[in-house]
């Protein structure tokens, strides 16, 4: 998958199967307890103005090692376009590119999250997690 942000081109590796179990026993529990019944989503019955203060409770409530869980093997699959060639975005545990902010992080994380486990969500994300504002 390709996307771009900031004028910034993206590639997202996929993610092997293990990662994704490891990121899906993260997350799942997780987005239920911020959605609720997956039949709200998909009536159109649960708003923004409902999601993100459960979201920002939900996420509150994590570990620093079960956040960097799910953050880290997420930007370990993303490359970005830089001149001819794709370089990493991550490595080691730092960011490669000093112009990614927190909210781009967190688009970028939305976006492999929704490819990774798009088929296990109650409603694939048209482009990821649209959840986050475009940036």
């Amino acid at each position: 998958m390709e996307f771009e942000l900031k004028d910034n081109h993206y590639r997202v590796a996929k993610m092997d199967v293990f990662a994704q179990f490891r990121l899906s026993r993260k997350l799942l529990p997780m987005l239920m307890g911020v959605i609720g019944d997956p039949k709200n989503i998909k009536n159109g019955g649960t708003s923004m103005e409902t999601l993100l203060p459960k979201m920002a409770e939900v996420i509150s409530s994590m570990s620093d090692e079960d956040c960097n869980a799910v953050i880290y093997p997420c930007l370990a699959v993303v490359s970005r376009q830089n001149g001819k060639t794709w370089s990493p975005v991550f490595s080691q545990d730092v960011l490669m590119f000093d112009d990614i902010d927190m909210m781009d992080m967190l688009q970028i994380v939305g976006r492999v999250v929704g490819d990774a486990l798009g088929s296990f969500l109650p409603t694939a994300p048209a482009n990821g997690m649209d959840i986050l504002p475009a940036g």
